[in-house]
């Protein structure tokens, strides 16, 4: 790995906005309507106006709750060949890396075709992730011809059915929350083993500025109860939900990161989470929101480094692209998922994801996950030891030129790595002429020999049943048709 990610501000600047964050905290506090989360918070210690329903934490529960959630963690998959480590360094080890969450559209590059998303295209992208080698984790996604009651649910039965990889398990709410955790716990073995092995993560959102709604917070317990994974969305717009400064956007959203943390912690002590920062910015002159500009770079890689700052696993959706006009897609996420993986991200999520996360395409999914190893290879370093200064084969060699066949060339060839594409061409233009592909035909291409050679093996059938089951039963008690 490299041996220094990239720090935009000085330590004196980081004590400033955390400083400011706490004033926040204290002055203003979290607004709280659930009576269960105000009496606990008021009896860790926090003053709590139940009245106005707000919570003012000090920075001694801060500092708290920063001592009691876990700095690392396992995510697991269905199967444990696909489990990795959260918030664990050392050589070699790499950010993970989530497709988009929540997309309602579907894009084809080749065809410039959009659709709504089915169920089947769920299944369909959990079979293509789990043939993707770069891609830790399957955001759900959002189709749009079932029953709307219990959408949620199906979908994870059909992630589940369809791929190995972890799943981060969007929901409806507290009442459909109770089924997946059924399909979740089934799947792991039972409620002990997902405890160990959790093979889905949740989301608990806070809405900006500083609010967290009821069914969150019995969300958030509910997750508790098996010590998931939770992720909570930090969601600022620049501008419209968050002061229009960048330094006034950093404060806030920290406040809110060090917020949520003593929720968190509180209510579900060692409920391991993520420093989430899913930075927008409001265009002002067309009253429309962005994900990717120089602005959320900065502020999401100052982001990156609070969360080094306090020790926490960092994440953001750098490679969530504003537009579908592919070639800036590719430009925007390009240079974002490079910036925020030299700056020591975590956990990349968006891949695949068009429009501010309302689309995502499956193509787009092939390309970047040869992106994320370019990344890769540049979070590799370079190796530096004796043996490759080579300073004994530059005298050697004399001023000939001729490496090409020195032993020590040999000797490293496979050694030393070096990035080897799959779809991007280094082709020269005459070349390229008598085979004209483009990077869209090649990713085309090979999602299409995934789809049809890769095998991800069945559950078991009683397994199956027990998910039918679930299911079912969910529908006939939220409303939906059996």
């Amino acid at each position: 790995m490299i041996d220094n990610f990239f720090d935009m501000l000085t330590d004196e600047k980081l004590g400033q906005i955390h400083e400011a964050s706490l004033i926040v905290l204290e002055k203003t506090g979290l607004r709280i309507d659930h009576p269960l989360a105000l009496e606990k918070l008021a009896a860790a210690g926090a003053r709590v106006d139940k009245a106005r329903q707000r919570v003012y934490l000090s920075s001694d529960l801060v500092e708290q709750a920063l001592k009691t959630v876990p700095k690392s963690f396992t995510c697991a998959g269905r199967t444990p060949e696909f489990d990795f480590p959260v918030g664990k360094t050392g050589k070699d080890l790499m950010p993970s890396f989530r497709t988009v969450g929540g997309a309602i559209n579907l894009y084809h590059l080749g065809t410039d075709r959009v659709h709504p998303i089915g169920i089947k295209d769920c299944g369909e992208m959990a079979h293509l992730v789990d043939g993707l080698e770069n891609i830790n984790i399957l955001g759900a996604l959002t189709p749009q011809d079932i029953q709307l009651e219990t959408y949620d649910i199906e979908t994870l039965k059909v992630m589940l059915e369809n791929g190995r990889k972890h799943i981060w398990a969007l929901t409806t709410d507290s009442k459909n929350l109770r089924y997946q955790l059924e399909m979740m716990s089934a799947v792991a073995g039972g409620s002990a083993a997902l405890c160990k092995r959790p093979v889905c993560s949740g989301i608990v959102c806070m809405i900006a500025p500083l609010y967290f709604p009821f069914d969150e917070i019995e969300r958030l317990l509910l997750y508790g109860e098996y010590n998931l994974p939770v992720r909570v969305p930090l969601t600022p717009i620049i501008g419209a939900n968050a002061p229009y400064t960048l330094a006034g956007t950093l404060t806030q959203t920290n406040a809110e990161a060090l917020g949520s943390l003593v929720v968190l912690q509180t209510l579900c002590p060692k409920i391991p989470t993520w420093y989430y920062a899913l930075i927008q910015s409001m265009d002002m002159a067309r009253g429309h929101t962005q994900f990717v500009n120089p602005e959320v770079m900065l502020v999401e890689t100052a982001h990156l480094q609070l969360a080094r700052y306090y020790g926490l696993p960092a994440a953001t959706s750098p490679v969530m692209g504003n537009t579908c006009q592919t070639l800036q897609n590719m430009f925007e996420k390009g240079t974002s998922l490079t910036m925020t993986a030299l700056a020591g991200i975590n956990e990349v999520g968006g891949v695949g994801g068009m429009e501010n996360g309302l689309i995502t395409s499956p193509e787009l999914v092939v390309i970047e996950n040869e992106m994320i190893d370019y990344a890769k290879r540049l979070l590799k370093g370079i190796d530096i030891n004796a043996e490759t200064l080579a300073a004994e084969v530059i005298i050697r060699d004399d001023h000939r030129g001729k490496y090409l066949e020195d032993p020590h060339t040999f000797q490293h060839l496979r050694k030393e790595a070096r990035f080897k594409p799959s779809l991007f061409d280094t082709r020269p233009l005459l070349a390229w002429q008598k085979d004209p592909k483009t990077i869209i035909d090649r990713a085309e291409e090979k999602m299409a020999a995934i789809m049809k050679d890769h095998s991800v093996p069945p559950l078991e059938e009683k397994l199956t049943l027990e998910l039918n089951q679930i299911l079912k039963t969910a529908k006939r008690d939220l409303g939906g048709s059996v």
